[in-house]
C-alpha cells in the first residue's frame, strides 16, 4: 500500500491545543537560557564550582550533557507531535530525547548516590531521575503500541518531569532569598519539590480535562 503524504503546511491546531503550544514554547525558551546561563559555564571552565563537585565532576558534565540533549529536543518532540506535524522528525528528536534521558539519568543516579547534602537530598535526586526514566518508558510503549493520546501525556510528564532541573533553579532564586532555612534544608525540599509539585499538577490538568468533559 503507497504511503500517504500529507502537507504539514495544511494542518490547522485546534483552538485547545494552542495553549499547550504555547506553554511548550515558552518552556523552550526558559530552557535555552538556563542552558545559557547555569549549564554551559560547567561545560566551558573546569574552574566552575569546582570545589562543590570536587570527585564528582565527570559525572556532572554526564548528567548535563544528557539532561541539556533532554531539555532542548523536548520541546521541538511535543511541538511536533502534539501539532501532528513532521511525523518523521518527531520519531528522530524522540530518539534524540530518549538518549538524552538515558544519558543524564545515569548521571543523576550516580550524583544522587553521592549527594551534597545528606542521604534525603540524594533520595530527592534519585526519584527525580526515576520518574523521569518510567514517565519516558511509559510513553516508549505506548506510541510502540499505537496509543497515541497516551504517548502524548506521558512524553508531557516526562518533560515536565526533565524541566524539573530548570524549575529546581528557579524555585531556589525565588525562596533563597526568604532565609527559611540552611542552604541544606533548602536542597533538600528542593530536591522533592522541584518535580512532584509541578508533575501533581500536570497531573491534576491532564485528568482534569476528562473530567469536565464528561457531562
Amino acid at each position: 500500500m503507497p504511503a500517504t503524504v500529507i502537507d504539514s503546511r495544511a494542518i490547522t491546531v485546534p483552538p485547545s491545543r494552542r495553549g499547550t503550544l504555547v506553554l511548550i514554547s515558552l518552556a523552550a525558551l526558559i530552557a535555552t537560557a538556563f542552558f545559557a546561563l547555569a549549564a554551559l559555564p560547567y561545560l566551558l571552565s573546569s574552574a566552575h564550582n569546582a570545589e562543590a563537585y570536587a570527585g564528582r565532576r565527570g559525572w556532572l558534565l554526564v548528567h548535563i550533557a544528557g539532561g541539556t540533549l533532554a531539555l532542548l529536543s523536548g520541546p521541538i518532540q511535543l511541538w511536533l507531535g502534539i501539532a501532528d506535524r513532521r511525523i518523521d522528525f518527531h520519531r528522530k528528536f524522540g530518539l534524540a530525547y530518549i538518549a538524552g534521558v538515558a544519558i543524564g539519568s545515569s548521571g543523576a543516579f550516580w550524583l544522587a548516590a553521592h549527594p551534597s547534602f545528606g542521604w534525603v537530598y540524594g533520595a530527592g535526586l534519585g526519584s527525580m531521575a526515576l520518574a523521569q526514566v518510567v514517565t519516558t518508558g511509559m510513553a516508549f510503549v505506548a506510541v510502540k503500541r499505537s496509543l497515541i493520546e497516551q504517548h502524548k501525556e506521558w512524553m508531557i510528564r516526562s518533560y515536565v518531569v526533565t524541566f524539573s532541573f530548570v524549575t529546581y533553579r528557579l524555585f531556589s532564586v525565588l525562596i533563597g532569598p526568604l532565609e527559611l532555612g540552611t542552604d541544606a534544608e533548602l536542597n533538600i525540599v528542593l530536591a522533592w519539590a522541584s518535580w512532584a509539585l509541578p508533575l501533581l499538577l500536570t497531573e491534576a490538568i491532564l485528568q482534569g480535562r476528562k473530567v469536565l468533559a464528561v457531562r
